[in-house]
């Protein structure tokens, strides 16, 4: 790990303190159409991904990455040692640590760097409460405005949770406190403008206290920020890294029971020259988090044994081109049934609808086994790959209308099934609001 002196840190990053610079492009490189983002859960032993943003440029763009092990407020930061990919694996030493990213596109014009909002700070393995979906701070940073924030979500619901507010410079570093701010909404003051504001949300289950940083609620244009604008020629770029670009997830179909086997499609992909596929099927809990890799299950199908029951099945896709390796991922099936099951949705459930903050999303029942008399629903909100899903508050209707908070993330439902005296469950596809 190398340690980066800080003044040189925050010039070589645009983190100079009392300096608020645009979360968009400068002029020579690529501009940032949506900026980066990190996803999973931060935990000593799981993987961080990071979703690369949206990139304008003129001709090719290639992406590097930089992970960074930094404070609490996000300032004294130290880059991470050959953590220059587009997923990173927590370890001991980020315990207590926030983690950023910084992503650098390059085009034929010159080199432009991006910032993803830092997760963290990082649990240990085995701390009995953590956060594992991001508080999400709404809002537009502007005096008189409002910003709030979300409880993000916990793998158990603490007794309490608090709140404290943080003023940062405009790419979400240098994070302070701001006195008095503890409550889960804000009303911004003249010292906000041209900063970003997040706050730490922290969640208290018996003698356990851990803390989770929210993305942040960006300032309005022209407060403080710049904004550039190109006249050239531009191509827009979606993939995760130099590989593949995927236009259509993949797919899995088949009934979620033991015994039964499943069939993905890869998906829709665009490259240079051949793509290969390669398939790593997952068992995860009924979340669509703590997910293990099934050994041997490397292939387009996958018949499920005894240990899948009660789990869900994931699938990840990895295409590889000329230049490189791009993943995608289908939605979740499950939870799996027992081989004898007579209530078993035989057909995935779904979502009609567009994925927008404002729109109306409707879940289909699927098709069940069994002869069902009634349905149930809980609508979930997941990460951006439609993991690590969370319950949203009071959304147990067939239909859900999409909020900001849930841009950026993917939405699915729980169906629950009633046929006399029993019941089953089965996760519907899941719809990305952007």
């Amino acid at each position: 790990m190398s340690t980066i002196p800080l003044a040189a840190l925050l010039l070589a990053t645009g983190l100079a303190v009392g300096v608020a610079t645009s979360r968009g492009a400068a002029a020579a490189g690529p501009a940032t159409r949506t900026a980066p983002s990190i996803v999973g859960a931060p935990i000593v032993a799981q993987r961080l991904t990071a979703l690369p943003g949206t990139w304008s440029g003129s001709g090719t763009i290639s992406l590097h990455y930089q992970w960074y092990r930094c404070d609490g407020g996000v300032a004294h930061c130290t880059s991470v040692h050959g953590a220059t990919g587009p997923s990173y694996q927590l370890v001991a030493a980020d315990t207590g640590h926030t983690i950023a990213l910084t992503v650098s596109a390059s085009d034929a014009a010159g080199t432009t760097s991006a910032y993803a909002n830092a997760v963290g700070p990082v649990a240990k393995a085995a701390s009995p409460l953590v956060s594992v979906v991001q508080p999400v701070a709404t809002g537009t940073v502007k005096t008189g405005l409002t910003v709030q924030v979300t409880d993000g979500a916990w793998n158990r619901k603490p007794t309490t949770v608090t709140y404290a507010w943080q003023r940062c410079n405009a790419n979400g570093r240098l994070c302070t406190a701001i006195s008095g701010a503890t409550a889960n909404m804000y009303i911004v003051t003249s010292a906000d403008e041209g900063h970003a504001l997040a706050a730490l949300v922290t969640g208290v289950s018996g003698s356990t206290t851990v803390a989770a940083l929210s993305t942040v609620a960006t300032p309005a244009p022209g407060a403080g920020t710049t904004t550039t604008t190109t006249t050239t020629k531009s191509t827009t770029t979606t993939a995760a890294g130099p590989g593949p670009t995927n236009s259509a997830a993949p797919t899995i179909s088949g009934t979620p029971a033991q015994g039964a086997k499943l069939t993905s499609t890869a998906g829709t992909w665009v490259g240079s020259g051949t793509i290969t596929y390669h398939y790593q099927w997952y068992r995860c809990d009924t979340s669509g988090a703590h997910c293990s890799s099934i050994h041997g299950a490397t292939g387009a199908t996958y018949t499920l044994v005894g240990s899948d029951v009660a789990k869900t099945i994931a699938l990840t896709v990895a295409a590889t081109d000329s230049k490189g390796t791009t993943s995608a991922y289908a939605s979740l099936l499950g939870p799996v049934g027992q081989a004898e099951a007579t209530l078993l949705a035989t057909d995935q459930p779904t979502i009609t609808g567009t994925g927008k903050a404002g729109q109306v999303l409707t879940a289909t029942t699927g098709t069940w086994s069994g002869s069902p008399t009634s349905y149930n629903y809980a609508w979930q909100r997941c990460n951006a790959n439609g993991r690590i899903c969370a319950p949203i508050a009071n959304a147990t209707s067939a239909t859900y209308t999409a909020t900001s908070s849930d841009t950026g993330h993917k939405l699915l439902v729980i169906v629950q099934a009633v046929a006399g005296d029993s019941t089953a469950e089965a996760l519907s596809r899941s719809v990305l609001v952007g």
